[in-house]
């Protein structure tokens, strides 16, 4: 199960912190970069662009093996921005999103409110567990 547990934002550039909870009875490996596919309010894709590494807020780091016992989390930072580039007067609003563990075929849909744009450029960190010496949670977590 996917939610948002933090997020910042400061001079056109917003960061969410995601955490992916292993609601299953067995443990569930995973390693790399999470997928995303934005959505409108009609549950229609927006356009999305997945960028797999760091910038903005957190840094870039390799992706390490992460195992999640039943019951167990791992996290990822996502990062965009909220300031129209080129040619686009506008950026779209989703109000959903689609998170996709790595590797895996079935994803989580997460209601959440963001305006990317750059043509929906999203960076994804890679998947971390809060132990990892790598674990980048820069955005606080929600009230």
């Amino acid at each position: 199960m996917a939610s948002v547990v933090g997020s910042q934002g400061a001079a056109g550039t917003i960061e969410l912190s995601f955490e992916l909870r292993n609601t299953s009875t067995t443990p569930c490996p995973m390693e790399g970069y999470p997928g995303a596919q934005l959505l409108a309010a009609s549950g229609a894709e927006l356009p999305t662009h997945v960028v797999s590494g760091g910038s903005f807020q957190f840094t870039d780091f390799s992706p390490a093996p992460v195992v999640l016992t039943p019951g167990a989390t791992a996290y990822f930072n996502l990062a965009y921005s909220d300031v129209p580039t080129g040619t686009e007067t506008s950026c779209p609003t989703a109000t959903e999103i689609e998170v996709t563990p790595p590797h895996a075929s079935d994803h989580d849909v997460v209601a959440v409110q963001i305006t990317a744009c750059a043509a929906g450029t999203l960076t994804v960190s890679p998947v971390f567990s809060s132990s990892s010496s790598q674990s980048q949670t820069t955005a606080p977590p929600l009230p």
